[in-house]
């Protein structure tokens, strides 16, 4: 059998995009998406994300839907404006996207060699938690209800919800965005507050220089629960990259996202995506500049950049969603993969988030075993499968090695990804 197989002790998790130090102990992994697989310990409930509640409208919380009477002391005193509930869900009048910048046209950006990059905040470039919900290992790290952050660290505090919060920027962010807007105009877009999202972007461009005015919160957003091109005016779909880290809230605009895992500095946020493991904060440890995932990602962006300008044909562009689709398949171009028994699957796997995914990649996906197949995916190293792979000198990997290699845009060694016993 080749590396990659049924090694008992070997990491199964993520690889860890990078820390200061040796990884020990767990971090959450990595998932597909909400639209392509849920995450490892369920959905979140929507309550779990509050407090601190962004903002009312009419008497209820735009995110959780609390009541403004129950909330307490816990909430915002935000407006995030006058909306209506359409099927359950709060919609905001269109005049609410009346403020937002308008995007520079498109031939102006083609001139200049630039395109349209679309960021998220949370989780994305940074991380925040309310100052009162350290856990007690974050406690007996330093953390407390009395710190007030270190710049040198990436930590600040800010108090636009009336509720402090710590926050705490993704390694190489401003070094990211500084590369970044070389090559995009580069717009914010959060379903956060705007006071809370000003904030932020005032930590990440404290000069204005990346992002200007061109910040889209929930206050000017259409809908609480999902983002639209729609909504920044002047956008063209086929020169716009987005960079988030929920596939769910861009069900419109899937061929133009680059999704991002997650950066869970803190252990509350750990908690409310379902990962019962150690946040960085807990560890003492974070993602390392030079190779962490928004450096990962730069090298993409480059990618992309680079293709679209040079498919120019006859003075026409290509669509940016061809080529993030091309550079997407180059992963794990040359790999054949059949699934063996995965717990979801029971065997059955051509409709299966990960089996979608692989091909998304590039690999070829089998339903069954045979000379051409190169990796097997398996979560039980004793199927048939599994004993075919290790009899044939086959690469045997765990389901995150496919996870794996969307994150970091590359294959990855298969002999981080074992494939042992409750895999």
């Amino acid at each position: 059998m080749k590396q990659g197989g049924d090694g008992a002790t070997a990491p199964r998790c993520p690889p860890h995009p990078g820390f200061e130090e040796d990884a020990e102990g767990g971090a959450p992994e990595l998932a597909i998406g909400e639209n392509e697989m849920v995450e490892q310990g369920g959905s979140e409930a929507a309550a779990a994300r509050c407090p601190p509640h962004p903002g009312f409208v009419r008497g209820v919380c735009s995110v959780c839907g609390a009541k403004e009477e129950d909330a307490g002391g816990s909430a915002s005193r935000l407006a995030v404006g006058v909306g209506y509930t359409q099927r359950g869900r709060q919609v905001l009048p269109a005049s609410a996207t009346t403020s937002i910048p308008r995007a520079t046209n498109l031939a102006t950006l083609l001139r200049t060699r630039k395109l349209t990059l679309i960021l998220d905040l949370d989780h994305t470039l940074l991380n925040s938690t309310g100052i009162n919900d350290f856990s007690p290992m974050e406690e007996r790290n330093g953390f407390t209800s009395n710190t007030m952050g270190d710049p040198g660290m990436g930590l600040f505090r800010l108090d636009t919800y009336g509720v402090p919060v710590l926050t705490k920027l993704r390694p190489f962010a401003r070094g990211f965005l500084e590369q970044a807007s070389a090559m995009f105009e580069m717009h914010v877009y959060t379903l956060a507050g705007r006071d809370y999202a000003r904030a932020a972007v005032q930590l990440l461009d404290p000069d204005g220089v990346y992002f200007g005015a061109r910040i889209v919160s929930i206050a000017e957003s259409t809908r609480w629960d999902m983002k639209s091109l729609d909504v920044v005016p002047g956008t063209e779909v086929v020169a716009v990259v987005i960079l988030d880290d929920s596939d769910a809230v861009w069900p419109g605009h899937q061929d133009n996202l680059i999704l991002m895992d997650r950066y869970h500095y803190f252990a509350s946020t750990c908690r409310k995506f379902g990962y019962n493991m150690n946040s960085m904060a807990e560890l003492s440890r974070d993602e390392r500049e030079h190779d962490g995932s928004l450096a990962v990602v730069l090298e993409v962006l480059k990618r992309v950049h680079e293709g679209f300008f040079d498919s120019v044909l006859d003075g026409h562009f290509s669509d940016v969603r061809e080529v993030i689709r091309e550079v997407r398949r180059q992963v794990l171009l040359g790999c054949t993969v059949a699934f063996s028994q995965l717990n979801y699957l029971q065997d059955f796997a051509m409709d299966s988030p990960v089996w979608t995914l692989a091909e998304k990649l590039g690999a070829v996906c089998k339903v069954d075993v045979d000379e051409t197949v190169t990796h097997v995916v398996a979560e039980d190293p004793v199927t048939r499968k599994a004993q075919w792979a290790r009899d044939h000198n086959k690469f045997l990997v765990s389901p995150e090695w496919i996870k794996a290699a969307s994150f970091r845009w590359r294959r990855q060694d298969e002999q981080a990804f074992p494939v042992t016993r409750g895999s």
